[in-house]
């Protein structure tokens, strides 16, 4: 709120509309303005230290003055003078004076404080004329509308104050602290219930204020209450008790926004966490700071990433399945077409798989697969993508490979299945072999299409079988 450029909004009145009625309209359509005029006054003559932290009790302070003053206008027009004889029972401006009297004494604020305070909202609503664009015989005419009308908020106030005795403001006094104290005890309970740890830290880096999980976050061992009940503690430093979280921390203060959200792994053991970064609301200056939350989302990451296995893995070889293939192959032809890096596609068919899983059985016709996943893997690279595609035919991407390198690949894959073997029945070894279609796609290809590829792979499959399988060919 410090030295903050004030702009007030309305028109350049002129002959439109009667003076009082330019007046309401200017006064309603300034509300924003006001409360940030007043609150400014507060911070800077340190009244905020005694007044509520948060915007909208100030905005309500505004509009209600804003409404009194309306009304009494409403019912007394453009004369708000004083009379000896008048009954202030029955004007709004004093009732209000009334209202807010009895409501803040009953917190303990006294009249001097009181009334100081009020003096900065009445200067607050001089400005707003001072520095509207009315003509300057208004502007007169204005002011002295507005100090009749905080005259009258004024007697509502002193006539307030001065009619009780000691006595009945003591007991006016406990009955309202038994309220605040009922009602701090209400957000401590909250607070302490939360199941995530939440830390409160000051401008300096300190925490200052934990709930229970998050002491317990220290492994500390601690009841409901005992971090605002217990024996003081020396303030611990935020970012040394986690260290993996400064980079969070100090992304979060350098940024401008009142909330950030940051997601958090670490390792040993593999944990994640989320972190909800909040400025304090307090607008009065009084307690400025942090509130951290951190969430264990460990659980939920696991489960994603279990949903993503299910959602891209064969379940019977644990190989890629064809979904989670197509995905890269798109990329992989985007790839191509930026950088000219050419690549290869294979497909390899188990040769006579009826034959094994009619004579062995589907047991171990499923082994057969089994194993010829874990081979292939051993051969390919990390890169390389390799996926079932359907019954006993898998398919390879081989990034950045020429047709050299690609027909090297095939051949190594095609001899070292050639040479595994199953445990069948009784002891029985099996073996088995594979056919293997090459298609690969060069810098100068335009238009390519990913069913042409893969059908024209499949192309160069049915030739390797053809040609009496165990081979590799390459169209």
């Amino acid at each position: 709120m410090k030295n903050k450029k004030y702009t007030v909004k309305g028109n350049h009145y002129k002959t439109n509309g009667s003076m009082i009625t330019k007046l309401v309209e200017h006064i309603t359509t300034n509300e924003d303005w006001l409360m940030e005029r007043i609150l400014d006054y507060a911070i800077k003559r340190d009244y905020a230290k005694y007044t509520s932290t948060l915007t909208e009790p100030w905005r309500l302070s505004i509009s209600g003055l804003s409404n009194s003053l309306v009304k009494a206008i409403t019912i007394k027009g453009g004369d708000l003078e004083l009379n000896p004889g008048e009954n202030y029972a029955d004007d709004p401006a004093t009732q209000f004076g009334i209202t807010e009297a009895k409501f803040h004494r009953e917190r303990g604020i006294d009249l001097a404080m009181f009334l100081g305070l009020m003096k900065y909202y009445h200067q607050a609503y001089i400005d707003l004329i001072r520095e509207s664009p009315f003509n300057e015989i208004d502007k007169k005419k204005y002011e002295n509308l507005l100090n009749r009308f905080f005259n009258r908020v004024e007697i509502g106030f002193c006539s307030t104050w001065s009619t009780y005795s000691e006595k009945q403001i003591i007991d006016e006094l406990q009955d309202r602290n038994r309220l605040m104290t009922n009602e701090k005890n209400k957000y401590l309970t909250i607070f302490e219930s939360l199941s995530m740890p939440v830390f409160i830290v000051n401008p300096s880096g300190k925490i200052e204020g934990m709930n229970l999980a998050a002491s317990r976050f220290f492994n500390l061992v601690a009841e409901p209450g005992e971090n605002y009940y217990g024996d003081d503690r020396d303030e611990l430093d935020f970012v040394v008790e986690f260290p993996w979280l400064k980079d969070i921390y100090e992304d979060f203060l350098q940024r401008s926004e009142n909330k950030v959200f940051y997601e958090k792994k670490i390792s040993d053991p593999t944990q994640y966490y989320y972190i909800s970064c909040s400025r304090s609301l307090d607008i009065s200056d009084k307690f400025q700071g942090s509130i951290f939350v951190i969430e264990d989302i460990t659980n939920r990451k696991n489960m994603e990433k279990e949903l993503e296995e299910l959602a891209t893995t064969d379940p019977l070889t644990r190989a890629k399945n064809r979904r989670y293939f197509l995905q890269f192959f798109e990329q992989e032809i985007s790839r191509l077409q930026r950088y000219n890096k050419p690549f290869a596609l294979l497909l390899l068919d188990v040769d006579h798989f009826k034959k094994i899983n009619d004579k062995h059985g589907h047991d171990i016709g499923d082994n057969v697969l089994k194993n010829l996943v874990v081979e292939s893997l051993s051969v390919l690279r990390d890169s390389d993508i390799f996926a079932r595609w359907g019954g006993e035919e898998f398919i390879i991407l081989l990034p950045e490979s020429n047709a050299h390198e690609a027909s090297t690949v095939a051949e190594r894959l095609r001899s070292k299945l050639s040479k595994a073997e199953i445990s069948g029945k009784e002891g029985v070894l099996i073996t088995y072999t594979v056919s293997i279609g090459i298609r690969v796609v060069n810098q100068d290809e335009t238009d390519l299409n990913v069913n042409d590829l893969i059908r024209e792979a499949d192309e160069s499959l049915y030739m390797a079988k053809k040609k009496g399988r165990n081979r590799v060919v390459m169209i």
